[in-house]
């Protein structure tokens, strides 16, 4: 029974990413004559376009739309997602003459944002890995190259990692961005089986385990000083549960993409998430204090997209449970944040008392909704029919 109801759960799951959120994204989502992704949709759906476009943003939707074609869930976005992929190379790298990805330009391509944010740097690399795997143009290859190599030289920290925007702060590091960098190294090791990418990953793995994870409370701290301490103010207890989870299955991932045994730190910080994290409601809080108790009360979506993809990560593990765990959390996340106010869209973050506390619907959150999906259909959906 557990089983059947986690496998009609993702099929439902499935059947409303093709027929309404793909399709909306896809459309009114994307640009057409400028051949990119629109920053943000209205309430209503339709494109505000005149916002400025973030690399960021380019980068998740390059992920989705690369991945959606090669499931086959919609082979019509394979072009939008390569044009996107050479436009975010020719508009964003160097835009202002400078080395490494501006932040965000205008419509019109003019520089809106010219910071060079870490975080940014790492999802270009992720999105290209996606393009490259559904295309293997030399383009987008030679585009992370270069990426790595400017991190290498302008980010680089003299107490290992990086900087988490430039100019470097001598007293700030954060985990969040190099948990996307492991991320986006995983996906070059897949799309490429180049040893290069999985000895990156490994390396920013020895961060986690020796700097980012606190074993003392089981916890992942998100702000550090310069030397890796957790800050020393209020502000070093603070940790998401989401991210909690995204590296519980991230670490999953890179076990199985190096060969090793599953790292129990993974475990670690979804047991401290799963203790913690959720409210009364069964909604998972934007953040948490290093004792557990809440610190922001407030609940975006992708959290819950997080700890369905630490589900799939136990059940590949061995637990035999997290089927149903993960089926109670899409029926939340469904039913609190997907297809709402338009069929295929969402409201991404709501307060404690579940008011939206945004006006519109940002395009940046598909990237986690469809990859919480795709896990999830990797383990449970080959058999949805039947189960029906």
């Amino acid at each position: 029974m557990t089983e059947m109801l986690i496998r009609q759960a993702v099929a439902a799951w499935r059947d409303w990413m093709i027929g309404e959120s793909l399709p909306l994204w896809g459309c009114a989502g994307f640009d057409e004559q400028r051949g990119s992704y629109i920053e943000r949709l209205s309430f209503d759906g339709k494109p505000l376009a005149e916002l400025p476009r973030r690399s960021m943003v380019q980068a998740r939707q390059i992920y989705v739309f690369s991945h959606a074609a090669l499931l086959g869930w919609r082979v019509e976005g394979r072009d939008q997602a390569l044009t996107a992929a050479h436009n975010l190379i020719a508009r964003y790298w160097a835009a202002d003459g400078a080395p490494g990805w501006v932040s965000s330009i205008h419509p019109d391509g003019a520089v809106a944002d010219g910071k060079r944010d870490f975080y940014v740097q790492a999802f270009a690399l992720y999105g290209l890995a996606w393009a490259y795997r559904l295309s293997p143009a030399p383009a987008f290859l030679g585009a992370a190259s270069k990426t790595l190599a400017y991190l290498d030289r302008q980010f680089a920290t003299p107490s290992g990692g990086y900087y988490s925007v430039l100019p470097g702060e001598a007293d700030r590091r954060d985990q969040n961005p190099h948990m996307h960098l492991f991320e986006a190294m995983l996906a070059w090791h897949e799309a490429t089986g180049e040893a290069r990418f999985l000895a990156r990953a490994g390396e920013l793995y020895t961060m986690l385990a020796a700097l980012f994870f606190q074993p003392a409370r089981s916890i992942l701290p998100e702000y550090f000083d310069g030397n890796w301490t957790p800050k020393p103010s209020e502000t070093g207890s603070i940790c998401q549960p989401g991210h909690h989870y995204e590296w519980s299955w991230l670490l999953r991932a890179y076990a199985r993409n190096a060969g090793k045994a599953d790292e129990p730190i993974g475990r670690a910080l979804k047991a401290f998430a799963d203790r913690h994290g959720y409210d009364r409601l069964g909604l998972i809080v934007d953040e948490l204090r290093d004792d557990g108790s809440v610190n922001k009360a407030s609940r975006r979506s992708w959290p819950h997209t997080e700890a369905i993809k630490a589900e799939v990560a136990a059940f590949e593990s061995g637990d035999p449970t997290a089927g149903e765990r993960a089926a109670r959390i899409i029926a939340t996340l469904r039913s609190h944040y997907l297809g709402r106010p338009v069929a295929g869209g969402w409201i991404d973050h709501i307060d404690a008392d579940g008011k939206p506390l945004v006006a519109d619907m940002p395009a940046s959150t598909l990237y986690h909704v469809f990859l919480a999906l795709a896990e999830a259909h990797r383990v449970w959906g080959g058999a949805a029919e039947a189960s029906k």
